[in-house]
């Protein structure tokens, strides 16, 4: 019998991640534009905000900061 996966095991698409958006410009400085071609990219406040948010538990608040903010590059 096959255990459920939780919600929160299922990464779903997301490849790399999210990272907040100083990460993303010190990465790419340092070993170029693909670099983060796989990650999901927040601005820092909204970044903080999202993994404290998730860190407490509130997936569907952080879910929100997510959906509004995040971009990927490609």
């Amino acid at each position: 019998m096959k255990k459920e996966m939780k919600e929160e095991e299922n990464s779903g698409g997301i490849c790399g991640g999210v990272i907040s958006q100083s990460m993303d410009r010190k990465m790419t400085k340092k070993h170029g534009v693909w670099a983060t071609a796989m990650w999901y990219i927040l601005p820092d406040k909204q970044y903080k905000n999202y993994i404290s948010l998730k860190k407490s538990g509130r997936n569907k608040e952080a879910n929100k900061i997510f959906e509004r903010f995040s971009y990927s590059i490609i």
